[in-house]
């Protein structure tokens, strides 16, 4: 039987979104081995402080479907909210939501969420993403915010279906 183990939040993953550099994640042993989409960033934190783990944007494509699944429940959820008018109930599933994005953005990219680095360097990514990212991230729980996620999440998929499709088309051409 495994038990829980506490992972340490390091400077990759402060952000006063998500964490603080004295915070840590809680989580089972055997969440470390098999994909789970969330906590957000749950297998950076892994990364980061060097303990085994599987690694997402290494192979990403099961779990980058998994994270849309995931989106599509808090999308679900923050419709609600915001047709509620209630932005105090929309706060937590926008900062899950923020996470996924961020995540499929960075996974797409083959790379591990690192919210002390410039996104706007990778190669797979919405356009003017900086500043639309920047607006989410000062009033993350506002309904324009939530509308600029949706637009951002659906950009990215798209992207990296096209990725995919591209990758395919070049596997296919290299065994003719």
């Amino acid at each position: 039987m495994t038990g829980v183990l506490t992972i340490p939040v390091t400077e990759q993953l402060c952000h006063t979104l998500f964490y603080k550099k004295e915070d840590s994640l809680a989580v089972k042993e055997e969440c470390l081995s098999v994909y789970h989409p969330l906590p957000p960033l749950l297998y950076e934190a892994a990364f980061y402080n060097g303990i085994p783990a599987i690694r997402p944007w290494e192979n990403s494509e099961n779990c980058i479907l998994a994270l849309m699944k995931e989106w599509a429940g808090q999308k679900h959820q923050l419709d609600r909210h915001f047709s509620n008018r209630d932005q105090k109930a929309a706060a937590e599933p926008m900062k899950v939501s923020i996470g996924i994005f961020l995540q499929l953005l960075y996974w797409a990219n083959n790379k591990p969420v690192n919210l002390q680095s410039d996104p706007g360097y990778l190669a797979i990514k919405p356009v003017n993403l900086n500043e639309r990212l920047n607006f989410i991230l000062v009033r993350p729980a506002s309904y324009h915010s939530y509308i600029q996620l949706s637009e951002l999440m659906s950009e990215m998929e798209k992207q990296y279906m096209k990725m995919l499709a591209l990758d395919k088309m070049k596997k296919k051409r290299l065994e003719n």
